[in-house]
């Protein structure tokens, strides 16, 4: 996937997010969560909204943006300066699309191998291990970007 010029991007949603998150924060953090289905993958969701909730340059992007014809939200994610990755286990899905889609990842975790999470079946995590890994993540966030 080619990044455009923003005058090139046919999406203004896409376009007018990129050209205002730069102006306001200069440089800006994609963070990207798995969302999947069992308990890690649901968890990698509510840390990057975490994230996100506590530096102000972060945002949430939406990775099925990344298929080539969704346009607006891949070209955002392709203007982000830094990118984080969190997929739940070993399957990778999130990491391997980003890879598959051209898209550098700065910070990628999973969260069985990294953080030695057991996946189950179903959307229940335990919030305090959320909370621990999300301030993990974000201490590696303002180590790589002084956010």
């Amino acid at each position: 996937m080619k990044k455009k010029l923003i005058s090139q991007i046919n999406n203004p949603d896409a376009a007018d997010t990129i050209t205002n998150q730069h102006k306001k924060f200069g440089k800006t953090i994609g963070v990207n969560g798995c969302f999947g289905s069992s308990n890690i993958g649901q968890m990698t969701g509510f840390i990057a909204r975490k994230i996100v909730s506590e530096i102000p340059s972060a945002f949430m992007r939406c990775p099925i943006g990344l298929y080539p014809e969704v346009e607006g939200p891949s070209q955002v994610m392709l203007y982000d300066d830094y990118q984080v990755v969190i997929d739940g286990c070993k399957g990778k899905c999130l990491g391997l699309t980003c890879e598959k889609a051209g898209l550098s990842m700065d910070l990628y975790y999973t969260l069985d191998d990294n953080f030695s999470l057991k996946k189950k079946p179903g959307p229940d995590f335990d919030e305090q291990k959320m909370n621990e890994i999300a301030d993990l993540i974000i201490k590696d966030i303002r180590k790589m970007t002084d956010a």
